[in-house]
């Protein structure tokens, strides 16, 4: 087959899917590779009703349509219902991944054609099971009529681009960090080595879970804003990986250090409106008062509703129990079905039931308020002197308070004061004490000391007094006491009184703040540390020493000399600093070796099919319909970027 003009590359990767052309800088569409089903609208439409040929509008299921990518308004509201057709990075759900490539055909511009008539570049995952593949051969070549498709590597496409713009390198050792896997590929001679490739269960998808638990462990109560969407934005941009995880570690632990380096996220907080707050209890009464009337009102208004229906039912019924007492039996018993009664005695408890219901009702007095408990609370608030202004007594208690406060503030600064070395009361008290260990002890004559009768006197006790002159607290419970019933009588009649409303409103503010510290580096620690996740898996630097074992010294030098790292998660701060200290210390003295990065992680995979397709030979890596047919549907044509064909054993 030879070079088509336009080939459909389509990166369909586990996260987010890209697709384009492949003669173009970039894809012309990008979304999340997921959809959603909203729940079914209930709309009126006209159906046929009586004979005379009217309709009559019923309430009738419209099935709501399937958003996918970009097309899905609000993505946070609908997280719970999103469908993906991976399972890991391994396609499985295929009605799920029909209506995907319907959107990106419809997008695409061949919405209405029969076929689609260009060929497909499409990527999948590595070592994909051959029922994968036979399972999307079958729905590209039927259900869609392909002329041919090209399977490939993701991580094997990026390393193609990347060596597209500079020099052609047969070895290398590759490093794709995925969505929900990580993979260490070995690449001996431009030939993929997929007998020795291992994969880590560990990528984007474990960071951001991870830390959208750590999160709602550290702020349960702000459970509804720690979104995913949030947790995503900050995996993606702020999250790094440390050098040197341990002592990164201990630098959190300095205070200095984590004032200087925390980030706090301010949650959407609404101050409460002062208007409640500026009323006084007898208003807040009258505002309680009539919300119940109002209440009992709906309430009474419901009842007499409720009243009225059985009163016209108990009509109806009282008509069909005439009927049978007229002999009017036929009437009677088309009446009873048409009621759907079932016979004359369920009729009669009808009757009787809704009868007395009607009579409870009728005998039930009105509902009135019950008499309010906040009502007993006001008559017992102390109230002004007789001849004495409310305002010049609200005053009075007011000024009294600020003498309690100013009198606890000085105690408070006082044994602050004490605390200290240098200041006057310490050295006042600790010159008390040694003059009174200085004082000689008489002895009896058998040797033992006698008592020097300290504490008979009350002059004595003066002397404890001096030396616990600032922490004498005997008064600072009736303070407590005297400045609470200050404060509850200001708030009773001072609709102003609101002391320290501001620092209230700065400290609720506060409340509603993320601080994002230490999960800087704990989040993404887990490629290397997968236990922190309770993964019983080895971490990515022993899981690439244990590939490079597999291997001969010469062998393990050349990979070594072009490291590559490509996928999503290479983009995080650091990585490529941590993974040259692990190859230090795994790799013999004085060895050299080469990391290397792609130059766009997200589109390396989709701008190296498009590499492959623009090849004079890209019409032989194709697997044509002519392929399908004869070698089956699992079938597909090799080469440098793509998976080893190895046939399902037959029977």
């Amino acid at each position: 087959m030879g070079s088509p003009k336009r080939v459909l590359v389509i990166d369909n990767g586990s996260y987010e899917c890209r697709v384009g052309w492949h003669n173009v800088k970039e894809p012309a569409l990008r979304f999340r590779n997921v959809l959603t089903k909203p729940r079914k609208d209930r709309k009126k439409e006209a159906t046929p009703g009586a004979s005379d040929g009217t309709t009559t509008p019923v309430a009738a299921e419209v099935p709501a349509e399937i958003q996918v990518g970009n097309d899905i308004t609000n993505i946070e509201a609908v997280r719970a219902h999103l469908k993906s057709p991976f399972e890991r990075n391994i396609i499985t759900n295929w009605n799920h991944q029909e209506q995907i490539f319907d959107y990106i055909f419809t997008k695409m511009g061949f919405e209405g054609e029969q076929s689609i008539a260009h060929p497909i570049v499409l990527t999948e995952a590595l070592a994909n099971p051959n029922f994968c593949r036979q399972n999307m051969n079958e729905l590209l070549f039927e259900c869609y009529g392909i002329p041919a498709v090209s399977y490939g590597i993701d991580a094997l496409y990026s390393w193609e681009h990347y060596q597209s713009r500079r020099k052609k390198v047969s070895d290398a050792l590759i490093i794709s960090f995925g969505y929900s896997t990580t993979h260490v590929i070995p690449v001996l001679n431009g030939k993929l080595q997929l007998q020795h490739v291992r994969r880590l269960n560990v990528g984007g998808y474990h960071m951001i879970t991870y830390l959208l638990c750590l999160m709602q462990m550290k702020y349960p109560v702000h459970l509804n804003a720690i979104s995913i969407s949030r947790m995503e934005k900050l995996v993606h941009e702020h999250c790094h990986i440390a050098i040197d995880y341990k002592e990164e570690l201990l630098k959190w632990a300095q205070i200095d250090y984590y004032e200087e380096h925390i980030m706090k996220i301010q949650l959407p907080y609404n101050q409460v409106t002062a208007t409640n707050a500026l009323l006084t209890a007898e208003q807040k009464l009258e505002k309680r008062r009539e919300l119940a009337m109002r209440l009992i009102e709906i309430k009474n208004r419901r009842e007499a509703e409720k009243m009225r229906e059985d009163e016209q039912q108990l009509f109806v019924y009282n008509k069909l129990r005439q009927l049978y007492e007229q002999d009017k039996l036929q009437k009677f018993e088309l009446a009873l079905a048409q009621q759907q009664i079932g016979n004359l005695e369920e009729l009669d408890s009808l009757i009787s039931t809704i009868s007395g219901r009607i009579k409870r009702i009728k005998e039930r007095p009105l509902s009135a308020p019950k008499p309010s408990k906040q009502q007993d609370k006001i008559d017992k608030m102390p109230k002004p002197p007789e001849g004495v202004p409310q305002a010049d007594w609200l005053a009075e208690l007011q000024g009294k308070r600020e003498q309690l406060l100013q009198r606890k503030q000085t105690r408070q600064q006082q044994r602050h004061e004490q605390g200290k070395r240098h200041t006057h009361a310490a050295q006042e008290r600790m010159r008390i004490i040694s003059t009174l260990a200085r004082s000689e002890k008489r002895r009896k004559a058998n040797g033992e000391e006698e008592d020097d009768g300290f504490g008979m006197n009350d002059n004595d006790w003066d002397v404890y007094k001096r030396i616990n002159r600032y922490n004498d607290d005997s008064d600072s419970d009736a303070d407590n006491e005297q400045l609470l019933e200050y404060e509850k009588i200001l708030s009773h009649y001072d609709v102003n009184f609101d002391e320290g409303n501001a620092v209230q409103q700065q400290s609720a503010a506060e409340n509603y703040q993320l601080h994002f510290g230490v999960e800087d580096i704990r989040v993404p620690e887990i490629l290397f540390q997968p236990s922190m996740i309770g993964s019983s898996e080895a971490g990515l630097a022993e899981l690439i020493a244990f590939v490079l074992k597999l291997f001969n010294a010469q062998e393990q030098q050349r990979m070594v000399e072009h490291v590559y790292l490509t996928g999503g998660c290479a983009q995080l701060r650091g990585l490529k600093e941590r993974l040259a200290r692990e190859f230090e210390e795994m790799r013999p003295f004085q060895s050299t070796f080469s990391i290397y990065e792609s130059d766009d992680h997200t589109l390396s995979a989709w701008l190296g099919a498009c590499v492959q397709a623009s090849q004079p030979n890209f019409g032989q890596t194709l697997t044509t319909r002519k392929d399908y047919q004869e070698h089956g549907s699992e079938y597909f044509r090799e080469h440098r970027a793509s998976n080893l064909f190895y046939p399902t054993p037959k029977d």
